[in-house]
């Protein structure tokens, strides 16, 4: 990570013209290593300078999702979708927000339809649409769709989340456990993974 930050710093310094996708690497970076208020600091720089950058307003939103400032971050997603209608990456970042983190699921899963009807290959948004229906108590759809998802994307410990989260209400316990333990081995600290494997199986 030391080293990126310092490949991130020099690209800024030699290519002012990289600065929003230098910020953005740098705050995705910030993020996966679970420092929430520097990327989030990182981010609002990168958004001085370029205050309408589509890639760092997502970046922020996310950030603020693991801070829990969960009305704000909807609140830029929803600006993002308002100026991009039929952008299927921020339709199902609005659409999952809202399913997950809101009461509003019904608003949500309409969201993550768009998005699927947009992108139908695209793993995140075929999570999206397995979470939803899981949400909406239906568990055999939710498997469908979240086995597809974690097929195409093996190692996205959110997805093996959900999937070992559905394969577990639905009694198939050891196949859950597995599903976890694999994606644990490359991913022993993501925070949706973690919290999931303790609160089911402790």
């Amino acid at each position: 990570y030391e080293l990126a930050e310092a490949v991130l710093e020099a690209m800024r310094e030699r290519q002012p013209g990289l600065g929003v996708q230098s910020r953005a690497l740098e705050g995705d970076m910030l993020r996966k290593r679970v420092e929430y208020a520097q990327s989030l600091a990182v981010l609002n720089v990168g958004l001085e300078n370029h205050p309408r950058s589509t890639d760092l307003r997502y970046a922020r939103a996310l950030t603020r999702l693991m801070l829990e400032q969960i009305d704000q971050a909807v609140s830029e997603l929803e600006a993002l979708v308002d100026e991009q209608p039929d952008e299927p990456r921020l339709l199902n970042a609005l659409g999952y927000t809202l399913i997950d983190r809101t009461d509003r699921l019904d608003a949500g899963a309409e969201l993550i339809e768009r998005a699927y009807a947009l992108a139908p290959d695209n793993p995140a948004i075929i999570d999206s649409m397995g979470w939803a229906a899981f949400l909406q108590g239906h568990p055999e759809e939710a498997l469908e769709y979240l086995r597809t998802a974690h097929e195409r994307a093996l190692s996205d410990p959110e997805i093996a989340a959900h999937l070992g989260e559905v394969l577990w209400v639905l009694g198939r316990r050891d196949q859950a456990r597995s599903v976890w333990e694999t994606a644990l081995e490359s991913e022993p600290d993501h925070p949706v993974l973690r919290e999931t494997q303790e609160r089911l199986d402790p």
